[in-house]
C-alpha cells in the first residue's frame, strides 16, 4: 500500500487516531496480530480506513473514524486491547496516541503518464 491512501474519503467531523511508535523491525507475532486486529477494525461501524509509514524503528499509523464514539469503541475492542497489552509487554519501546477531529483535508497525486 502506498503511504498516501487517497481513497479514504474524509470529511470535517471525522476523527483520526494517530499512533506514533518505536519498535524493532519485525518482532515475533506482531504481523499476525496486526492482521487479526485490522480485520476486526475493517468490520466495525464507523471505520473509514488507515494510512501507515515506517522507517526503521519509527512508525506512524493513522486510522480514520466516522465519529468519536467509533474511536472509543475501537479503543475498547477486546482483540485490540489484547494487542495493545502485548505491545506494551513485548513489542514497543515507546508510543504515543493522538486523537483529533478532522477539520479540513486536501490531497494531491501526480497522474501516471502512459509510457
Amino acid at each position: 500500500m502506498p503511504a498516501v491512501n487517497d481513497r479514504i474519503q474524509l470529511e470535517p467531523g471525522h476523527y483520526a487516531s494517530i499512533f506514533i511508535s518505536e519498535r524493532p523491525l519485525d518482532p515475533p507475532g506482531y504481523s499476525d496480530a496486526m492482521n487479526v486486529v485490522m480485520s476486526h477494525a475493517e468490520n466495525m461501524d464507523g471505520y473509514l480506513g488507515f494510512e501507515a509509514i515506517r522507517e526503521g524503528r519509527d512508525g506512524i499509523f493513522i486510522s480514520y473514524w466516522k465519529d468519536l464514539a467509533s474511536v472509543q469503541q475501537w479503543a475498547e475492542h477486546t482483540e485490540h486491547r489484547a494487542a495493545k497489552a502485548r505491545g506494551v509487554s513485548e513489542w514497543y519501546d515507546a508510543f504515543r496516541v493522538v486523537v483529533c477531529q478532522v477539520e479540513h483535508t486536501r490531497w494531491f497525486r501526480r497522474p501516471v503518464s502512459p509510457e
